[in-house]
């Protein structure tokens, strides 16, 4: 969720995260897209849910991280403030890739069986030269597929399935403009679990993560300015998030 061409624009946008409800702080309501730095997936669940047939998926020990993504986010409305991303888990913490994708290789959406999709609102910008930053609030959904199909070309086949987890984020996105419509963006921020189902499938009896379940969001990629009236524009992000 980038603002790109924030060097001609002074209109508010969104991103795919949401804005902090009811007042929680930014590590309280957290981010939809990322990275952790130096950390790999994490091997052990904080808490499986006493419920679950086997470890949870997408927990892990403290600093760890323990899902890893690929996406898309396009930005629109008259002044760039509404945000929409979707995408799908590479790797995550306790799933095996029989559980993240149908057959052999490829290995990206189109074999996909875990994709998320997200909205977001900007609420507030700020822009200085050729750094700009932007926070963004808003919610996240996971799903699993029964069988693979998602398609960049369709963002809706993201939401294809059952949803098995949901989240309330809260973002900023750091956008370093190099050139005219092209922008680095580096999005951080939080992620706070606040729906968690069984899955089904090679992941029978696990659940996606738990509810409660704090995250950090980090993603980067690069973005296209689509039209810089609005301003709208085109992300491709990767990333990942970590348990807190």
């Amino acid at each position: 969720m980038t603002d790109h061409g924030h060097d001609e624009e002074s209109h508010a946008r969104t991103g795919p995260g949401s804005a902090s409800k009811g007042g929680l702080s930014r590590r309280q309501v957290m981010t939809a897209s990322a990275v952790a730095a130096g950390v790999g997936l994490a091997s052990i669940p904080a808490q499986a849910d006493a419920t679950a047939g086997g470890q949870a998926v997408s927990l892990g020990v403290s600093g760890t991280t323990t899902v890893e993504f690929r996406g898309r986010v396009t930005q629109s409305g008259d002044t760039g403030q509404s945000f929409t991303s979707y995408g799908y888990l590479i790797r995550a913490s306790n799933a095996a890739d029989g559980g993240l994708f149908a057959g052999p290789p490829p290995t990206n959406e189109t074999t996909a069986l875990l994709t998320a999709y997200a909205t977001g609102v900007l609420q507030a910008r700020v822009t200085d030269m050729s750094v700009h930053s932007l926070d963004i609030v808003g919610t996240m959904t996971v799903y699993q597929r029964s069988q693979p199909g998602a398609s960049f070309g369709d963002p809706s086949s993201f939401q294809v399935g059952t949803a098995v987890a949901s989240y309330d984020m809260t973002l900023q996105d750091v956008l370093t403009v190099f050139a005219p419509g092209q922008g680095l963006p580096t999005l951080t921020g939080d992620m706070l679990q606040t729906a968690a189902g069984t899955l089904a499938g090679p992941l029978a009896g696990q659940k996606f993560g738990r509810p409660g379940a704090q995250l950090r969001f980090f993603a980067t990629g690069l973005g296209t300015l689509t039209d810089a009236t609005k301003p709208n524009s085109q992300l491709e992000i990767a990333g990942n998030w970590s348990i807190e």
